[in-house]
């Protein structure tokens, strides 16, 4: 059967060396594995198969090992950028704020003109035929609209939770499975069972 490389091999993902190494390793792992009947009907069988499957964790583990000695130091080199990039964008973002703020006011102040004007009943014509009456004490106000840059992004505020329908109701998984955990073996609505996880441990 494969042995899983040890440290003393010199793997690497970025020393060409290093990494044909580690290439060789796995891809006479991943034949090994492929020869392997894919069929337990025995404890014995179980037992060899799980050891299989655990020696490929090592050798992921092993490459994973390999990628964190590059990416820490690429993470480390982003989080420095990424506290540059703040400290020059933050005063012009507060510099911004105060003018953002107004037109969110006047798009805001536009919206509720537009909304009142479109609760207006409109003037009924009289049906005996004869002319309207007068409109000066209404006149009549040319619709308000919003500015081009301007869309409407429809959100929600839950005014009765006790009105929603049920299909806007969500299903809490998380109390759920926290419940289960606990010990909960019967919730109504849900059918509670056990499934076999088999740990891939050497």
């Amino acid at each position: 059967m494969a042995n899983t490389p040890t440290k003393n091999m010199a793997l690497s993902l970025t020393d060409s060396p290093g990494r044909q190494l580690l290439e060789s390793q796995l891809n006479d792992y991943i034949a090994f594995l492929r020869r392997q009947p894919a069929f337990c009907g025995t404890p014995e069988q179980h037992e060899t198969l799980v050891k299989h499957v655990a020696q490929g964790n090592e050798l992921i583990k092993l490459v994973t090992a390999e990628r964190l000695k590059i990416t820490r130091q690429l993470d480390q080199q982003k989080h420095d950028w990424m506290t540059i990039e703040k400290e020059l964008t933050d005063p012009i973002v507060q510099a911004m704020e105060p003018l953002k703020n107004a037109v969110d006011h006047y798009n805001r102040e536009l919206l509720r003109i537009q909304e009142h004007q479109q609760a207006e009943p409109a003037l009924a014509e009289p049906a005996d035929g004869t002319e309207p009456a007068t409109t000066w004490l209404n006149p009549q106000i040319e619709a308000v609209r919003l500015p081009k840059n301007v869309r409407l992004d429809w959100r929600f505020d839950v005014i009765d939770p006790n009105q929603l329908p049920n299909g806007y109701w969500k299903i809490d998984e998380a109390a759920i499975r926290a419940a289960i955990a606990d010990g909960v073996r019967e919730i109504p609505g849900l059918r509670i069972y056990a499934e076999p996880v088999t740990t891939f441990r050497k």
